[in-house]
């Protein structure tokens, strides 16, 4: 979308917004018009949303189905300052413009919850969902009832339960431009007088958006399915067991990576060259490396995912006299096996298969008070403890254009002559024969318990506010170690010549590994060597205070201070020590820091035909959790940045009459780091700084990745009534988002210009059959945009030729629906 495009889009959302607070407000409205309530848990209690002192979006499941919501990549386009996008080896997730980095190691500054049960895992967020009630995203720290780790906000998913009556529903969809299938059946209802039990089942296939014209195939292939069983057995009058078994697995072949930005090469054996051009003409690898420029075709060895879940959920309720206790046991298992062809293009450069093993066990229980009282509180206990394992390992097969590359490269090449000539290496020996067939495998392991305690306290100082105060203390305890060894491409160790590649590995790709000689520099006191290992121990309190205003039974006005924490933890993915002194000091890294101050209201209008909410954020942050690309092949990760996210959010809905509802949205954000002084370097930018001298550049003053000034919804929902048993439904809605950088090193090629999404839908339903056919259109302005980027590894750094590759996402599709409800 051009600049004009974007500031109109601008001004009907927010004209829209206010036409849905003034006009409600002109008494034009029929009498008994009345918008549905929307509950939420945000509180760990059911509350209506209008009630929450919180910023919170609310998405129902039924809204979901309807709108073939089924990851979270899918939620982003609902709600405004949230956004997830995946990355080469991970996946992101940012609130008001924070998220964690690439690393296996990092918990997520999002915090992710599953029924109660955490979901701290980056790659966890990939996962499908379905048959859920309603997902909430929390925006801002949530570190009392939620925990640790949400400091920019939380995802909280509620699956549907087992209900009184039978019911369930059949559900199929297809897609026609993309050749997408879906298919869901869900039955529900009770077995005895005190069992009623839900299963819920899901099978999802997808063709792909992007061609691989390297191996001839649409790309991302996805195929997924998801079994759920819940079962709720009331015991007595005063206790109750609910169980919750899912399995799923969700599997992807390809990816949706492009290359472009080419730039000629530096390299005095290519001079003039693009990357693409390096690899083809000058390599003689396959000619589909060529395209450089984002046209829907790719090129790629092949990419892999393959991922497994499994979750059971124990849950006990009891009365306790007046006090209605609450225990959930939980098991999350999670694991998944990747390949990365990490180059990113259709050529044998190298490939980067990873595996992830992660097993959680929890048990939490609270005890809230009966409520209606001056005085109510929320008291409970948490543990858990998990087991976490990361594999990775850098494959250079004897084919890889890196071989001759590296064989001529102008610093390497002297060396081998000269260890020729002392007669450690034999006549003849090239560079590229120490990294033919070569691997360097990592592993890494950390152990970790936590125990926490926390109080939400609430007191009413008169009729019309209420003073609330929280605190958590937690106590966490972590285990972790890190090995890379490299070995012969089978995992064996190296044998003749070879013995000297560790060597060459730290001087091409700054690799500190295990079995470094040090034959021709002290490279072990520039890079670190492996193994290494550390523990960690901590005890923190995070507090939470609250003032709400009832100004009237309509209107609630409320303020917020809240101290958020991450807790620190060890770096699965370094190859080297980085700027630290040493590779145990690199290693780890500490807390981050979240100071949160929140103003809000939420305001009901036209005797509750309308609803209006807004909050107005500042937020700092402090020792914040980096991840910078190490120039080659490795990510290092520290404390050393500070920010200040400001803002504003508002939202509203209007039942305009008994047939339409209107719905807006609207965020402002302003995102800035106040000290970012060992950033990464895109390729091409002159480190500068108080640490240029090191290799870094200063961000002090700039905004993070994907982070827009502005972003906003509008929605239309209509029900026509055809006759007494068949109703027409028809929905419109647009996303829109102001321009933001796709790439952590705000990389100017990658800058994202603003653009609008618009998805539609109708529907003919029968209220007496249960049938539904509709006929589901997303994206109609068939926008292709960047989702993420950065610089392809080794094209500037090994080829001298800047190039970038780019995450796209999909363009329209169109969906045919049917679902049967019984």
């Amino acid at each position: 979308m051009n600049k004009f495009g974007f500031y109109s889009a601008k001004s009907l959302l927010l004209g829209t917004v206010c036409l849905g607070v003034m006009i409600p407000a002109g008494n034009v409205l029929a009498d008994g018009v009345v918008l549905e309530e929307v509950v939420v848990t945000a509180q760990q209690r059911e509350q209506s949303l209008s009630d929450v002192p919180v910023s919170v979006a609310a998405i129902s499941g039924a809204k979901m189905q309807e709108q073939a919501m089924t990851r979270m990549d899918d939620i982003q386009f609902a709600i405004p300052n949230f956004s997830i996008t995946e990355t080469g080896i991970g996946t992101n997730v940012f609130i008001r413009g924070i998220g964690s980095g690439i690393n296996q190691g990092f918990e997520q500054s999002v915090g992710m919850f599953v029924d109660g049960i955490h979901h701290g895992r980056s790659q966890q967020a990939r996962a499908p969902f379905f048959d859920v009630e309603r997902i909430e995203v929390l925006r801002g720290p949530q570190p009392i009832l939620f925990g640790k780790n949400s400091v920019a906000g939380a995802v909280n998913i509620v699956s549907a339960r087992p209900t009184d009556e039978f019911e369930g529903y059949a559900n199929v969809g297809y897609e026609t431009i993309d050749q997408e299938k879906t298919a869901s059946l869900v039955v529900s209802g009770p077995i005895t007088d005190n069992l009623k039990v839900r299963v819920a089942g899901r099978y999802h296939d997808f063709d792909g958006y992007l061609t691989n014209t390297t191996l001839n195939r649409s790309e991302p292939q996805q195929e997924d399915w998801t079994l759920r069983g819940t079962a709720e057995l009331d015991v007595s009058d005063t206790f109750s067991v609910r169980l919750k078994v899912e399995r799923s697995e969700f599997d992807t072949i390809g990816r949706n990576i492009e290359i472009a930005n080419p730039n000629p090469s530096t390299h005095p054996s290519f001079t003039g060259l693009t990357y693409g051009q390096i690899l083809v003409l000058g390599l003689g690898q396959d000619a589909s490396a060529l395209d450089q420029v984002i046209d829907g075709n790719r090129h790629s060895n092949g990419d892999f995912s393959f991922n497994k879940q499994t979750e059971i959920v124990l849950g006990l309720d009891w009365q306790l006299g007046d006090h209605d206790v609450t225990a959930t046991s939980g098991y999350s298992g999670f694991s998944y096996s990747d390949n990365c062809d990490c180059d990113f293009t259709g050529a044998n450069v190298f490939s980067l298969p990873l595996e992830e093993d992660y097993k959680q066990y929890s048990q939490e229980i609270r005890i809230p008070s009966p409520g209606g009282e001056k005085f109510n509180y929320t008291l409970g206990a948490y543990y858990q403890s998990s087991s976490h394992e990361f594999k990775d390992r850098i494959i250079i097969d004897g084919s890889s254009a890196l071989v001759p590359v590296l064989s001529g490269h102008p610093q390497l090449a002297p060396i081998v002559d000269a260890l020729i000539g002392g007669g450690a290496l034999p006549a003849g020996t090239t560079v590229g024969d120490l990294f033919a067939n070569t691997a360097g495998p990592r592993e890494a392991t950390v152990d970790a318990e936590t125990y926490s305690t926390f109080a939400q306290l609430s007191y009413d100082l008169s009729d019309r506010v209420t003073f609330q105060f929280g605190g958590r203390l937690t106590h966490e305890t972590k285990d972790g170690a890190r090995n890379l060894t490299i070995t012969q491409i089978d995992g064996s160790p190296l044998e003749g010549i070879q013995l000297f590649s560790p060597d060459f590995y730290a001087a091409a790709f700054r690799i500190g590994s295990s079995n470094m000689l040090d034959s021709f520099a002290p490279l072990s006191l520039v890079y670190g060597k492996h193994p290494v290992a550390g523990s960690r121990s901590e005890t923190n309190f995070t507090p939470d205070v609250k003032v709400q205003f009832h100004v009237s039974d309509d209107t609630m006005l409320y303020a917020n201070w809240v101290r958020g924490r991450k807790s620190g933890g060890f770096d699965f993915r370094a190859n080297n020590k980085g700027a630290s002194a040493t590779m145990e000091e690199a290693f780890q890294f500490e807390d981050e820091l979240a100071t949160n101050y929140e103003v809000g209201g939420k305001l009901s209008l036209a005797d509750g035909a309308a609803e209006l909410n807004f909050a107005a954020f500042f937020t700092k942050f402090d020792e914040m959790q980096i991840s910078v690309f190490d120039g080659a092949l490795g990510f290092n990760v520290g404390n050393a940045a500070k920010a200040e996210v400001k803002g504003l959010e508002v939202d509203g809905r209007w039942q305009a009459s008994q047939n339409l509802t209107l719905s807006g949205s609207v965020a402002y954000t302003d995102f800035e780091f106040k000290e970012y002084f060992n950033g990464q370097c895109y390729i091409g930018r002159t480190p500068d700084g108080p640490l240029a001298d090191d290799g870094f550049c200063d961000y002090s003053g700039q905004t993070n990745q994907l982070v827009s000034d502005w972003q906003g919804t509008i929605g239309v929902d209509h029900v026509y009534p055809v006759n007494d048993s068949v109703e027409l439904k028809t929905s419109v809605d647009m996303f829109f988002t102001s321009t933001y950088n796709a790439s952590a090193s705000n990389d100017p090629a990658l800058q994202q210009d603003g653009y609008a999404k618009i998805n539609a839908r109708i529907g003919l339903s029968s209220t007496n059959t249960g049938w539904e056919v509709a006929v589901l259109a997303r994206n109609l302005t068939d926008e292709k945009v960047m989702q993420f980027g950065g610089d392809a590894p080794l094209a500037g750094s090994s080829f001298l030729a800047k190039t970038n590759y780019v995450f796209m996402g999909r363009g329209r599709s169109v969906t045919i629906q049917a679902t049967k409800r019984f």
